[in-house]
């Protein structure tokens, strides 16, 4: 080969190593951190697939890097990490800083559906609703994403089925702050005892506790179903996973690449809808199918439901009127979450959900 080829080829590979390197370096990798494992489950998928799509649709501009397990940040500290920029993107909880973020914490609920969709769609009405939510992330350093509801929640027992409040019966239950004034309030018979979630296990296994307030799609991975004899799903309050990013990240994102993240949050947030309804039902079949630990499953009917709905719902219209000595814009998100609540409940008992509309109009 004369020496004209072998600088030709020379410089060939340089210019291609080059290009390489430069590609590489243009690639900007987000952290996302996380508390769930890194199971195959369908929220699990859905976050997988996300992550995918973010990758291909910039070109490879852009990754996410999924820190499981809370490797990254703790979730109670979520919020905080956001704020920091120690974490790009995570789920955060805003009732652990209610004094931040008071009303972002009128997404968590005790009353009204406790459905997947429902909480979801709702919520995010109220977003688009209400500017002043964005607002109040700004202020924090974030930027909204997506969220989604953790579902129905349950109570779990070993001593009987609690389907009313009056089934408490001297009981020691683990139950939510709120939960707790309304027994107070009501006149419940009933010992509230304070238990870390993770700790539910244990302490129903040593009768520390008679019963607890869980979510149907936790009970088989906290194993919660080893010790309840009776599980009672009923199906009104629920927890939103709010899912932000760090202002500061997303303002060094080209608007091209924001764009693609905000294409894709409707799809996301329906996925992840979907991923939690289906989550729950696999719960409840593997509740009721389990031989080695039975649990008598119930679901309650509207009825039952008006018992808990009475006690629950001046707490939660009292505790709207405490976040509005921070912020005086809480009673109307408050009016417009449970407002559009029961829209959305309508719209799917009228006509199913989304998905299953757009199959029947397929056919």
């Amino acid at each position: 080969m004369s020496l004209k080829k072998h600088l030709m080829v020379a410089g060939a590979a340089i210019t291609f190593s080059l290009t390489s390197a430069l590609a590489g370096a243009d690639t900007r990798t987000l952290h996302y951190a996380t508390p769930a494992p890194p199971t195959d489950r369908p929220s699990n998928e859905v976050l997988r697939w996300w992550t995918n799509e973010v990758k291909e649709r910039t070109n490879g501009e852009v990754e996410i890097e999924v820190h499981w397990l809370q490797s990254l940040v703790k979730y109670h500290d979520s919020a905080q990490a956001l704020s920091s920029g120690l974490a790009d993107i995570s789920p955060m909880n805003p009732e652990y800083v209610e004094s931040r973020f008071p009303l972002w914490t009128l997404s968590q609920t005790e009353i009204g559906s406790g459905d997947n969709y429902i909480a979801n769609e709702a919520w995010h009405r109220v977003l688009e609703k209400n500017p002043a939510m964005a607002e109040e992330l700004k202020k924090n350093n974030m930027v909204h994403l997506i969220a989604y509801s953790s579902g129905p929640r349950v109570n779990a027992s070993t001593s009987r089925p609690y389907l009313t409040p009056d089934d408490f019966d001297g009981d020691k239950v683990r139950m939510t702050p709120r939960a707790v004034q309304a027994a107070k309030q009501a006149n419940w018979n009933v010992t509230p005892v304070q238990v870390a979630f993770a700790d539910i296990y244990s302490a129903m296994d040593r009768g520390t506790i008679n019963g607890a307030q869980t979510y149907t799609y936790l009970m088989p991975p906290y194993k919660h179903h080893e010790v309840a004899k009776y599980a009672v799903e009923t199906g009104i309050g629920q927890s939103m996973v709010v899912v932000n990013m760090n202002l500061d990240t997303w303002n060094s994102l080209t608007p091209e690449q924001q764009q693609v993240f905000a294409e894709l949050n409707d799809e996301y947030r329906t996925r992840m809808a979907r991923a939690g309804l289906q989550e729950a039902e696999d719960a409840r079949e593997m509740m009721r199918t389990n031989k080695e630990f039975p649990t008598e499953f119930h679901i309650l009917t509207a009825e039952q439901q008006k018992a808990w709905q009475a006690a629950l719902e001046p707490v939660e219209r009292a505790y709207a009127e405490k976040l509005a000595k921070r912020d005086p814009r809480s009673l109307e998100i408050f009016e417009s979450f449970q407002n559009e609540l029961r829209a959305v409940q309508k719209e799917v008992a009228d006509n199913g959900y989304p998905w299953q509309s757009e199959k029947v109009a397929g056919n």
